[in-house]
């Protein structure tokens, strides 16, 4: 268990991780294009901090979006409608230090997502055990 608290209080708690070691920038957009693009820039910029990095695969419903998903539902009209290409371009990630190591998503139970993120794990398994010692 690793405990990242986002409260000066934690500071100088050995056991605790300051927040600002595990970022999870948010795309806030309803678009998939620009969520995979705003995931793209934040994975760079991640690679260059070397630090835990939160990708959240999540689009962010509006004002708008909410009185659409009102009539047509919400989980409808914006996740399973975009789930595909968020979930295609989880698929081609690349685990660990230059790539994803925390991935989060909405409605998860929709996709494969567990298994998606398991093989994910799996290729830093692999590589590991092809390293030699």
């Amino acid at each position: 268990v690793i405990v990242f608290y986002h409260h000066p209080s934690a500071q100088g708690i050995p056991v605790m991780w300051p927040g600002n070691k595990i970022p999870a920038p948010w795309a806030n957009t309803t678009e998939p294009n620009k969520l995979i693009q705003f995931l793209e820039t934040t994975l760079k910029e991640r690679n260059k901090q070397g630090s835990f990095h939160v990708t959240q695969a999540i689009l962010t419903p509006t004002v708008n979006t909410v009185a659409k998903g009102l009539v047509w539902g919400l989980r409808d009209y914006l996740v399973e409608r975009n789930l595909p290409v968020i979930m295609s371009w989880v698929q081609t990630q690349r685990p660990g230090k230059d790539g994803v190591n925390i991935i989060t998503s909405d409605f998860v139970e929709l996709t494969d997502f567990a298994n998606i993120v398991i093989k994910l794990n799996n290729v830093l398994l692999s590589e590991s055990e092809c390293k030699p010692r």
